[in-house]
């Protein structure tokens, strides 16, 4: 389905070189956005370089770094003339371990990026939107784990139930100056991020046919319900937290 109200916009996508980061990137540009793909890889911008065609700008960021975050909002809008859209994306999986044998450097190595990193990018977004005066739409990536508790998942799950907190924070707080914030919460999804998990399962394929639909998603699926999200067909829609599961949570 097609969106051509999202023709021309600048979209920033965090997590560029992942799964659905590069699926966001190819499905925005589509459209005929205009995209900031950022990343902290050199090296996966460049491989998702060959995979993308129309308007895009390569950035290479930490967005848990204060200073990488507000820079790399302040080179997209200057490159593009603004920032009308923003998939706040990057994200880490960290060790799968009881709460008893989790280390504290890895607890803060997961939520530096997917809380920390998470609030700083959309924070100078926002900021940036703001100061444009012309709206906007804002995509949090949380995940299904954000929404029901699993074991050996203390920083992942309870990160991504942050996120999905600072997305429903923001939508209050920003509604008057136009800007539409939403989560998305996917389940397993086939890109590398999974296969860690895959490995520790003995038959996957039977795991995921007890999904009412039968089978992970394709990263493509998960960009295009963020790409609706953006656009104004879901204009009346913020504050929203939308699993994208293949109906796990029922």
């Amino acid at each position: 389905m097609p969106f051509s109200d999202l023709k021309g916009r600048v979209a920033i996508v965090t997590g560029a070189a992942g799964g659905i980061g590069t699926a966001t990137c190819k499905k925005l540009l589509a459209e005929g956005c205009k995209v900031a793909a950022v990343d902290m890889s050199r090296d996966g911008l460049d491989r998702m370089g060959a995979e993308l065609a129309g308007e895009w700008l390569p950035i290479v960021a930490d967005v848990t770094r204060e200073e990488a975050s507000e820079s790399l909002v302040k080179e997209a809008a200057e490159h593009f003339g603004g920032v009308d859209l923003f998939v706040n994306n990057a994200a880490i999986i960290g060790q799968r371990l009881p709460i008893t044998d989790m280390p504290l450097a890895e607890f803060d190595r997961v939520y530096a990026v997917n809380i920390r990193g998470a609030f700083l990018a959309l924070r100078a977004v926002l900021r940036q939107m703001q100061a444009q005066a012309r709206g906007g739409a804002i995509v949090n990536v949380a995940s299904v784990g954000g929404l029901s508790a699993q074991p050996f998942s203390c920083a992942y799950g309870t990160s991504k139930r942050a996120l999905i907190g600072l997305s429903c924070t923001a939508a209050q707080e920003n509604g008057a100056h136009g800007i539409r914030v939403n989560a998305i919460c996917p389940g397993s999804v086939d890109t590398p991020m999974l296969a860690p998990a895959l490995s520790r399962v003995e038959n996957p394929d039977e795991v995921f046919k007890t999904l009412p639909l039968g089978r992970v998603a394709d990263p493509s699926e998960i960009a295009a319900f963020i790409a609706y999200l953006l656009s104004d067909e879901a204009s009346y829609q913020t504050g929203g937290v939308y699993p994208i599961d293949g109906g796990l949570l029922k």
